[in-house]
């Protein structure tokens, strides 16, 4: 299936003079501009576009998205060839000797050379080149901005880029669509971008806690209870396997080939425990843990490491990872990972689970993650970054979230997947996706300045009274960091959690009906601005007291705005509006 070039109809900004791309904007190429270059003119094309004889699917994609854009822009069409024309063209070919999904923009001459590694990088540098030194930006896929001029000249900041990060998965409901993350270049699994445009990180079904789906419990107990764990007490039980078992081993390591050889795109697959804190208590299990330090890792890591040789031999571009995790998130005294081993370090009880609000270098986690960081070369973050009791709840905690992907890259992380509201319609995903996406790109970047530039482009006449609510939200956080530091029930804080006071929910129902008006009139505005509000009609009416004018505002606005999951797996929308309508006051009895 392919993916269609447009989904919806572009927003447009005017260019800033007749040479586009100069105008300051967070995501502007670093370096040494060429002279500008000229690809439209007076609305005429003075480029075309070459890709080889026997392109790809990838390098026909580039070439259609660029020659789509250029066309948005300007109203020209840049003509596709696979011939060099004798005038001035825009080359897009693929290089292997490029590093996986890194891009390559520079010139020769005039003309405009485009190239990426084989998949998903030749279309990388397309979007560089629009996003980057372009202008251009794709918030959602129905707010698109464009600069719009009839003659396209722009400044080529000749480079060369690769993304530190492998994996690169916001992990939230609104990053998951295929279109969006081709554009934006992020890769998680749940982005389905089809392999005909270079795929995603695809783990073949096999994600995490995979252990009772690689020695299913059905299969196996019956006849062969030893093959799981074996309690404390002396019973065996399924909730997990006994990985020092040699033919669990066996058994597990020709389900992981069978996988792999079913479904040929897989890049990673994931062998880790279930999800629970049970471990075996077998002697043999016993005595490896004792012997590297009390660390279920160390179990593991006798069945991953098995596991990773044999993929090896037959899928030697195919990664194993495991979950360090709860029981297993300590090193091993000796053990140590294959080289085809990526350890996934999860920012759990030693970080963000009670301290959502704390960047992970002051955190516990810091001493973890260096002492893995020492260990092994290639780790995966599992961070978590929403109140999965609240969705809808404001979180002031984007610029923790900036400097932990920054802590994790500078710790030898090749992939971070920052779990958000990933169920439905969440507190500012949409801003939360674009920004972390830029972030994992490049961690380089300035946090705020992308926020700023997402507000600015989103929410056009609006937008100062959302950079306005955006800055009370932070300053509250701020004012409440003393509490912040541990708040009540962590990452799960209740909605009368001293930020959210009466003053500050006074202060931004002010802010929004203030944006409301500068929206009037356009209904798509309106649209962005009422889903922005949605987290301030959530908590008041978690508050208290419930009307019934408030209610049905949030209820009209989630149901337009796809809300579903409001408390992770256990309260859904439906649930919570009748919760809250048996709060209303009750109607006066009937007169006799």
């Amino acid at each position: 299936m392919r993916v269609p070039l447009v989904v919806s109809l572009a927003i447009a900004v005017p260019a800033c003079g007749a040479t586009v791309g100069q105008e300051p904007h967070p995501l502007k190429p670093v370096g040494k501009a060429s002279a500008p270059i000229t690809l439209v003119r007076n609305g005429r094309p003075h480029y075309r576009i070459v890709i080889p004889r026997q392109a790809s699917s990838e390098e026909r994609k580039a070439a259609e998205d660029l020659q789509h854009w250029v066309r948005e822009m300007t109203g020209a069409e840049l003509r596709i060839s696979t011939s060099r024309p004798a005038g001035a063209f825009v080359r897009i070919a693929a290089d292997p000797k490029l590093p996986r999904e890194a891009y390559r923009i520079g010139l020769s001459g005039n003309n405009l050379l485009l190239s990426g590694s084989p998949g998903r990088g030749v279309i990388n540098a397309v979007y560089a080149l629009l996003e980057e030194d372009l202008g251009c930006r794709w918030y959602t896929n129905d707010s698109i901005r464009l600069p719009r001029t009839k003659t396209l000249a722009f400044a080529v900041v000749p480079r060369t880029y690769a993304p530190k990060l492998i994996l690169r998965d916001p992990f939230y409901f609104a990053s998951f669509d295929p279109v969006w993350s081709l554009r934006n270049r992020t890769n998680a699994p749940d982005a389905k971008v089809p392999e005909e445009y270079g795929g995603r990180v695809d783990y073949g079904g096999l994600f995490v806690h995979t252990h009772a789906a690689l020695l299913p419990p059905d299969t196996y107990f019956k006849e062969h209870p030893d093959y799981f764990a074996l309690s404390a007490a002396g019973q065996r039980h399924t909730a997990q396997i006994c990985p020092t078992h040699p033919d669990v081993v066996r058994i597990v390591t020709e389900n992981v080939l069978k996988r792999l050889k079913e479904q040929p795109d897989t890049e990673i697959v994931s062998v880790s425990k279930n999800d629970n804190m049970d471990v075996c208590h077998c002697e043999r299990c016993k005595e490896l843990r004792e012997a590297e330090g009390g660390t279920d890792m160390a179990n593991q890591l006798f069945l991953v490491n098995q596991v990773a040789e044999a993929v090896e031999k037959e899928y030697p571009h195919v990664w194993v990872d495991t979950l360090a995790y709860l029981e297993t998130i300590q090193v091993p005294k000796t053990m140590r990972p294959r080289k085809n081993v990526i350890i996934r370090l999860c920012n759990d009880v030693v970080g963000a689970w009670s301290r959502p609000f704390t960047p992970a270098r002051q955190s516990p986690v810091a001493e973890v993650i260096q002492q893995w960081s020492a260990a092994h070369d290639r780790l995966s973050i599992w961070d978590y970054n929403v109140n999965f009791s609240h969705y809808l709840a404001p979180m002031p905690n984007m610029e923790v979230i900036a400097d932990n992907i920054r802590f994790w890259v500078e710790n030898h992380a090749i992939g971070v997947m920052t779990q958000g509201g990933y169920q439905s319609t969440s507190e500012r995903d949409e801003m939360r996706s674009w920004v972390i996406a830029k972030l994992m790109w490049d961690p380089s970047r300035d946090q705020q300045a992308l926020v700023d530039d997402f507000i600015a482009g989103h929410y056009g006449k609006a937008a100062p009274m959302i950079a306005e609510y955006d800055r009370l939200l932070v300053e509250a956080g701020k004012k409440h960091a003393k509490e912040l530091a541990e708040p009540p029930g962590g990452i799960r804080y209740p909605m009368t959690v001293g930020f959210l006071s009466k003053e500050f929910l006074e202060s931004a129902t002010a802010i929004f009906a203030r944006a409301k008006e500068a929206a009037a009139g356009d209904e798509t505005l309106l649209r962005r601005v009422e889903r922005a509000e949605l987290p301030i009609l959530y908590v008041k009416l978690a508050q208290g007291p419930v009307t019934e004018e408030l209610l049905t505002r949030f209820e009209t606005v989630a149901r337009r705005e796809k809300v579903d999951w409001l408390l992770e797996w256990q309260v859904r929308l439906d649930q919570q509006l009748e919760a809250w309508r048996k709060q209303l006051p009750s109607q006066a009895a009937p007169t006799q």
